[in-house]
C-alpha cells in the first residue's frame, strides 16, 4: 500500500508540473489558461502585446511578465485556439513559443522591440 501511495504521489507530482510548465490549464467558467513564451524586451513590447491581444475575441485577460517573458493568457476555447492566439502574437512581431515573428511585423517594431534591442 505504501509503495502505490508512493507512485501516484510521484505521478501526481509530474502531472502538476506538466502543467504548470506549459501552456495550458483548465480554469473555472468554461475558460482555458495558457502560458506563451515570448520574445518581448521592454515595456513598450509589453503594451504592444497586451493591447494587441486584449481586443480578440475570445481572449478574457492578458498578462505579460517581462522578467521572464511569459505571457499568461485567460481565453475562451470555443472562440478562439491556442494557435491563434499564437499566430497573433507573431502577426505584432513577436515570437511565441514555437511560432517566430512575423518577419514585416517585427522589423517594423521599433529599435528597443527587437531581439537584443536593450544591448
Amino acid at each position: 500500500m505504501k509503495n502505490k501511495l508512493i507512485i501516484i504521489s510521484i505521478l501526481l507530482t509530474g502531472f502538476v508540473s506538466i502543467l504548470s510548465n506549459n501552456t495550458i490549464a483548465a480554469i473555472k467558467g468554461g475558460k482555458e489558461k495558457v502560458v506563451i513564451q515570448t520574445s518581448a524586451q521592454c515595456g513598450s513590447c509589453q503594451q504592444r502585446i497586451e493591447n494587441g491581444l486584449k481586443i480578440i475575441d475570445g481572449i478574457k485577460s492578458v498578462d505579460l511578465n517581462l522578467d521572464n517573458k511569459k505571457l499568461i493568457v485567460v481565453f475562451n476555447p470555443k472562440l478562439i485556439s491556442i494557435e491563434q492566439i499564437k499566430n497573433s502574437i507573431s502577426s505584432i512581431g513577436y515570437d511565441a513559443d514555437e511560432v517566430k515573428a512575423n518577419g514585416d511585423a517585427y522589423n517594423n517594431l521599433p529599435k528597443c522591440c527587437q531581439k537584443n534591442g536593450h544591448e
